[in-house]
């Protein structure tokens, strides 16, 4: 799983990544962004405290 946060609030993140067959060049990238976390699961997710 991959998240970012703002100043109050984690969210989730999902990306793809294709690259060519030397893994030396990126071919495509494209990545959204997902729905809040709740305060509730960040310690589970071992984010860190935003308050």
């Amino acid at each position: 799983m991959a998240a970012f946060s703002t100043a109050t609030t984690w969210y989730r993140l999902s990306f793809r990544c294709e690259v060519d067959a030397d893994a030396t060049r990126v071919l495509s990238f494209n990545f959204r962004v997902g729905a809040e976390i709740p305060p509730g699961e960040w310690a589970g997710l071992r984010l860190p405290s935003l308050r």
